[in-house]
């Protein structure tokens, strides 16, 4: 009798340390990459956009009369009398896309937005150098009577934090305040 509970004793802790030592496999070779089910992911899943919606921006001094944010939009304001509304979205570091995180590897900036007949949405991106006011612009997105309401642009050049910073500006315009009002849902840089 207690050779046997010795017996399954042993069993117990051989069946212990086996599951200890494939679980330890199993951990090792994930976390090196090499496991079973380990593939490279594309350039395209491993791609992490910069997003914003439309009523997150920063609006200019000379829009805010005329300018409403809705739960994720920018529109003009019912009544408004203005034609313009410009907003700004800081474009900040995702960090996780390359070997360099300050080089996301983003091409593409696209905007979701509802432009009616006669107005016009822009979404454009800008560089600007470190400790300085020089900015570049990068790629314009435009829908215009809603021919294009994800619009986009590829950027020209390379997103690289380590001396720029980046920042999207949004331009809505309409001819006359009798016009409906353009919205601007989102934004993507990716």
């Amino acid at each position: 009798m207690r050779r046997n509970n010795l017996q399954k004793r042993e069993n117990r802790i051989r069946f212990g340390l086996v599951c200890a030592t494939v679980f330890a496999a199993f951990l090792t070779a994930f976390m090196i990459g090499q496991g079973p089910a380990s593939t490279v992911p594309s350039a395209q899943t491993l791609a992490k956009p910069w997003t914003a919606v439309g009523s997150t921006g920063v609006v200019d001094e000379a829009s805010l009369k005329n300018f409403a944010f809705g739960t994720t939009d920018i529109a003009f304001v019912a009544g408004a009398t203005g034609t313009v509304v410009v907003a700004r979205y800081n474009v900040t570091n995702t960090f996780d896309n390359n070997a360099n995180p300050n080089k996301p590897g983003w091409t593409t900036l696209e905007m979701g937005s509802n432009a009616p007949l006669n107005t016009i949405i822009e979404a454009r991106l800008y560089q600007v150098k470190t400790c300085d006011q020089q900015q570049t612009l990068l790629c314009m997105a435009r829908n215009r009577s809603n021919d294009t309401p994800c619009a986009k642009c590829t950027i020209n050049g390379t997103i690289d934090f380590t001396n720029s910073l980046y920042y999207v500006e949004v331009t809505l315009d309409r001819n006359s305040a009798q016009n409906h009002s353009p919205r601007m849902f989102t934004l993507r840089v990716y």
